[in-house]
């Protein structure tokens, strides 16, 4: 009984979302939006020998999108990320983690993440591959990303997409393998969001 209740819930959830979705499909929304720096956050967490959890983010973060509401699946996505940008709420780790035992920030200073196929599941929730580069070597990475809402912000009435996307990263893949035993190297990441107008200044 409670499952079916949650089931419906859900259901209606989704048919809501669709239908305001559609709503806007039919209004003059932007097709080039851009990151909204100020509410946008990218995190990462590693475990630490077992005994505890390490959180982190990148404050350096720039990103487009090509997103026509009525054509979702050719969606196109670049995301730029400022290696020396990381902040893990301690300064001595931040500065090990700059050096060439990790992010190697001098000869560097960017990992970026490329869309090369979007494949939107339902209206809200897309999986999106694309080429992720860090350390200089590029791999295929994707992303399960949930476009949590579109709608017009009651501050100044223009359009704005909230989203949310996660995935993981294997940071030894990628030649990252200082501290390999103690220090996990599969790497959860999570970015949320809000992706506004983007400028044409």
């Amino acid at each position: 009984m409670g499952n079916s209740l949650l089931t419906q819930t859900a259901k209606a959830l989704l048919i809501t979302s669709a239908l305001a979705m559609t709503t806007f499909a039919g209004a003059a929304l932007p097709t080039q939006w851009q990151l909204d720096n100020s509410h946008t956050r990218v995190g990462f967490s590693v475990e630490h020998l077992g005994f505890s959890t390490t959180m982190g983010r990148f404050d350096d973060v720039d990103g487009t999108l090509n997103y026509d509401i009525k054509t979702p699946n050719k969606t196109q996505m670049n995301f730029v990320i400022g290696t020396d940008s990381i902040n893990t709420a301690w300064a001595a780790r931040d500065k090990h983690l700059k050096t060439d035992d990790f992010f190697d920030v001098a000869k560097y200073p960017t990992m970026t993440f490329k869309s090369t196929q979007v494949n939107f599941i339902n209206p809200q929730q897309a999986k999106v591959t694309g080429d992720f580069t860090l350390l200089g070597k590029t791999m295929p990475l994707t992303l399960n990303v949930t476009l949590k809402k579109i709608a017009n912000s009651p501050m100044n009435n223009k359009p704005v997409i909230g989203f949310r996307a996660t995935g993981n990263i294997d940071r030894a893949a990628y030649g990252m393998t200082t501290f390999a035993d103690g220090i996990t190297t599969n790497v959860p990441i999570q970015i949320d969001g809000e992706l506004i107008e983007k400028s044409t200044k």
